[in-house]
């Protein structure tokens, strides 16, 4: 590491022919030469400079910003500071860090230091819908509320009016970028954008990747996010360096596909030897860092994904709950029956419900599916996928196969033969991206430690089923830290994976909870 002291690299050089070129562009006043040192004000420029000259010179931010820390959250970890480090050095790359390293929070650091020095004005956020409020909203609310934002949602002239107003970052939606087109390209001041989950523009040919591919082509300061670069094949980072970094892929995809695969037929193209090795390598430059490797994390992280109710389950939901508010009132729920209306709160926010003669009513659930499968295309390894209710396997299976995900499915009404044959393909082959399974069908013996991510759709109220069902990862062979995504919508939720996330049984508070969760107006 170069010595640095009041912002000044300090390096042993004589060299002439190097005084004389880091004169010329910085200035004589910026240099200056002391006992066989070169003292050079350390800044974005003379950083740029002397890496290209061969000098390893860390970036400014690493000593010259504070990374905000609020009473919510702990330090800056090492790999964020560098991953920020690494966006203020480029104003076009990647950051492919893997799920549950905070890269959201590292754009922030290096937007607000950036934006700090006079680099940029103004950040256009892109990310999935899911990902407006229960990320990017709830990050700049929590970690820097000195940012102003406002999130452009609803119909165009409310998107229109919430662009008007003066704030620092503006949140918008992949889909949300084809409706304020020409007004985001003519914004001048918007001149740094992120691309949260920018695989979703592997596609070239869609509108939606030509659209972002127009506006990335006309701003300053493009970053692309994704734990996952090849979600579905190795051809699929095409679309998105064809829009931030053009010249690392060639301009057709056809010459792409070529490159990186052989035809085994009409409509079938097989990956050549090394493929995925160079196809991430396109996406440079780039940061690559994955959840094992932040050593201030425990082995197991849990970390809860909110994905809000769509206005039908709403309305279902809180129809739920005026019934059982009523019920409390007059004393007609006891410890007996409080089981049943909570399990129906919890069907209603999953998006699949049992009726009276047992056929699954489905409500539109599409933020936590979108979610779910966000999750899913930023994990590196393979993912275990749990739905509380039987109800929703088949549906959520329905979910996968139209996204082209791999997976397999245990049930109950599966064999012990077939979950078998089912645990040592998913274990000790390629085969299946997701295991998609009821979490009391899983043995308290059983090992799949090629995952490394297990993902709760909803909860259940049995500790020693959540207990045992996250223990299926994180086991004696386990060679990375494992997550355990909890995904909710609903006070009832949230609060549940907190008693569990304690340890603590719900079982007998069956009662005791159903009052609690059917408050109106309860805070998350």
């Amino acid at each position: 590491m170069i010595p640095q002291q009041n912002h000044i690299i300090s390096i042993d050089c004589m060299d002439a022919g190097l005084i004389g070129r880091l004169t010329k562009k910085l200035g004589a006043e910026a240099i200056s030469v002391n006992c066989k040192q070169l003292n050079i004000i350390h800044d974005y420029k003379s950083t740029k400079l002397l890496r290209a000259e061969g000098y390893d010179v860390p970036a400014p931010i690493l000593s010259q910003y504070k990374f905000p820390v609020s009473d919510l959250t702990k330090p800056a970890f090492q790999v964020q500071k560098w991953t920020s480090a690494m966006l203020t050095m480029e104003a076009r790359g990647y950051v492919l860090n893997g799920l549950g390293t905070g890269k959201t929070r590292c754009v922030l650091w290096a937007f607000d230091y950036l934006r700090s020095i006079g680099f940029v004005n103004k950040l256009l956020a892109i990310c999935p819908l899911s990902a407006v409020h229960r990320t990017w909203g709830k990050e700049l609310i929590e970690e820097f509320p000195w940012l102003k934002f406002e999130i452009l949602h609803g119909t165009r002239n409310q998107r229109l009016k919430k662009l008007a107003k003066n704030v620092d970052v503006y949140i918008i939606n992949h889909d949300g970028v084809q409706v304020l087109l020409d007004e985001l390209m003519g914004r001048k001041d918007i001149d740094c954008v992120c691309a949260d989950e920018v695989a979703t523009y592997r596609n070239g040919g869609t509108k939606r990747t030509k659209k972002f591919k127009q506006l990335s082509m006309v701003k300053g300061w493009v970053w692309g996010l994704t734990g996952s670069p090849i979600p579905r094949a190795v051809t699929d980072v095409w679309g998105p360096c064809s829009a931030i970094t053009p010249s690392t892929v060639p301009n057709y995809f056809n010459d792409f596909r070529s490159q990186l695969s052989l035809k085994k037929g009409p409509y079938t193209w097989v990956p050549k030897h090394g493929a995925e090795e160079y196809a991430v390598s396109c996406m440079r430059p780039s940061v690559r860092y994955r959840l094992d490797e932040i050593v201030e994390l425990p082995e197991q992280v849990q970390s809860y994904y909110e994905a809000p109710l769509s206005s039908n389950q709403l309305f279902v939901y809180e129809a739920m709950q005026d019934k059982a508010i009523a019920l409390i009132g007059e004393k007609k729920i006891d410890a007996m029956n409080a089981g049943a209306v909570l399990s129906k709160l919890l069907q209603i926010a999953l998006g699949y419900v049992y009726s009276r003669d047992g056929t699954v009513m489905t409500l539109d659930n599409t933020p936590r599916l979108q979610l779910i499968i966000d999750l899913i295309d930023s994990s590196e390894h393979k993912v275990i996928m749990f739905a509380p209710f039987k109800s929703a396997i088949n549906a959520f299976s329905g979910v996968l196969t139209a996204n082209e995900i791999e997976h397999c499915i245990v049930t109950g009404d599966v064999t012990l033969k077939e979950r078998n044959i089912i645990f040592t393909e998913f274990q000790d082959t390629p085969k299946y991206k997701v295991m998609l399974a009821h979490p009391a069908c899983m043995a308290h013996a059983l090992t799949l430690t090629k995952a490394t991510t297990t993902i709760w759709t909803g909860p259940v109220t049995s500790l020693d089923t959540f207990s045992q069902a996250n223990a299926r990862t994180y086991r004696i062979g386990q060679e990375h830290r494992t997550l355990i995504a909890m995904v909710g919508g609903t006070p009832a939720e949230r609060r549940i994976y907190q008693i569990l996330g304690r340890n603590e049984k719900l079982q007998n508070n069956f009662l005791k909870l159903v009052e609690l969760l059917t408050l109106k107006n309860e805070a998350n």
